[in-house]
């Protein structure tokens, strides 16, 4: 593996780690564009 595979992967993973932060831990599973208040029933 050569050192831009390394870097390539290195990015792809942060990426990946970051939107799952921000998707699942910071908005607790909400979904975008939601603040949290909107009843999940009514989505289909």
């Amino acid at each position: 593996m050569s050192l831009a595979d390394a870097v390539w992967l290195l990015l792809i993973g942060a990426a990946t780690v970051y939107l799952l932060y921000r998707s699942l831990w910071k908005k607790r599973g909400h979904c975008h564009g939601c603040g949290g208040s909107c009843d999940t029933k009514k989505h289909p």
